[in-house]
């Protein structure tokens, strides 16, 4: 706390309730309360300060977020010896705070449907189902995991949507998947939807797995477009090794990798039923290396309902920007990477200016509504829950993307 005069400043604290930052800022004077940069007489000492909201950094692996507590203090005035002290502009700037929250993804299920669905859910090796199906079968244990986690409370206001696959017809064209069975919408409004969506489906087919993933990226990537202050994964469920349609491990993983690093950037996860470890090539490349995939085995419904928890509680790179008179000049990025030493992250200019010393930059320089962190910045923060993401505003912004 600093002292100058009668004049005193109390300390502001910031609590994150979720992923949103309230912040409350106050000041008292003895006497008077004077503005920003004025002047007391004999002042001695000097104080500086930062203003910081604290966001929270996730674990790719399990999707765990952790809750930190920030602390804002009021900056201090120089000075020694009589005559005036002057408050820092510098120290000053930080003082100004608004509220942000990192955006989480709304998630789009493309399910597969194939004939090997049929298999009983306890045998891992099955690749042609009995003529006399055994209960739970793999189909059976799909929709009970939708089921759940489409109407469960812990879901609500997440945005879901489904696709299946093979498409009736031709099923080698993208555009197929390109359109959903249920379009993304919040559960659980959503929930009797998609429900009934799996429900009114039999498993049959092959397992074109390329086409499949990208019109569920196509589609994902129109609906970020589309739908300003929100983002789409793909959830990629399926439970054989990619046929049919030109569909190879290495096709799709390229796929994915290029719906990565794009922009918008969609990120790409999958959950295996059976035996498809393989496909971890494919979850590999639609995270950036960050998330393997997700294998349901064993007691099906329960694991691949705890993925579809943990990729819907994943953080992207992006952070609202409050509304109200924030100066997009005057905002600034610090990360600490796995709770170590806090750096500071420049700004540049757009996603093509990302460099290996990292940056952040604007959905729309003009009128920006996001804040996103390069992928060199953003990527070691998923390694562990410990990471934090620091949003200061009032200070002038810093970086390369300045002239």
């Amino acid at each position: 706390m600093s002292h100058f005069g009668h004049e005193r400043c109390s300390r502001l604290f910031v609590r994150w309730m979720g992923m949103v930052a309230a912040l409350a800022a106050s000041c008292s004077s003895d006497n008077a309360s004077p503005s920003r940069g004025a002047t007391t007489n004999g002042a001695t000492g000097s104080s500086t300060g930062t203003g910081s909201i604290t966001t929270t950094g996730i674990t790719g692996g399990t999707g765990t977020t952790s809750t930190q507590t920030g602390i804002i203090s009021m900056p201090g005035a120089g000075g020694s010896g009589p005559g005036p002290g002057n408050v820092s502009p510098d120290a000053a700037c930080a003082a100004q705070a608004g509220d942000t929250a990192a955006i989480t993804a709304d998630v789009f299920i493309m399910l597969d449907k194939s004939r090997s669905m049929n298999c009983p859910a306890s045998d891992d090796a099955c690749e042609n189902p009995p003529t006399t199906l055994t209960h739970p079968t793999r189909w059976d244990a799909v929709t009970s995991a939708i089921d759940s986690f489409v109407n469960s409370p812990m879901s609500a206001g997440i945005g879901v949507g489904i696709g299946l696959f093979p498409a009736s017809g031709n099923d080698c064209i993208v555009s197929s998947y390109a359109t959903p069975t249920v379009p993304i919408a919040p559960v659980p409004a959503n929930a009797a939807a998609i429900t009934m969506a799996v429900a009114a489906t039999t498993p049959k087919g092959g397992t074109p797995t390329l086409p499949a993933l990208q019109g569920s990226i196509a589609y994902a990537t129109m609906y970020t477009q589309a739908t300003p202050g929100r983002t789409a994964a793909v959830a990629f469920v399926t439970d054989g090794q990619p046929n049919g349609c030109a569909s190879t491990v290495a096709a799709a993983a390229t796929a994915a990798a290029t719906a990565y690093s794009g922009t918008p950037q969609i990120k790409t996860y999958v959950i295996g039923l059976g035996a498809t470890a393989s496909l971890d090539a494919i979850a590999l490349a639609g995270s950036g290396g960050a998330v393997h995939y997700f294998p349901a085995t064993g007691d099906v419904a329960a694991r691949l309902g705890a993925a579809l928890k943990t990729i819907a509680s994943t953080v992207t790179c992006d952070y609202v920007i409050p509304t109200g008179n924030v100066d997009p000049m005057k905002v600034n990025i610090t990360v600490t990477p796995g709770g170590g030493t806090v750096k500071p992250v420049g700004y540049v200019t757009g996603p093509a200016n990302c460099t290996s010393a990292g940056g952040w930059y604007y959905d729309n320089s003009a009128q920006p509504t996001k804040i996103t962190l390069c992928p060199q910045t953003c990527d070691p923060l998923k390694m562990s829950t410990e990471s934090k993401v620091q949003v200061l505003y009032g200070c002038p912004t810093k970086g390369p993307g300045i002239n």
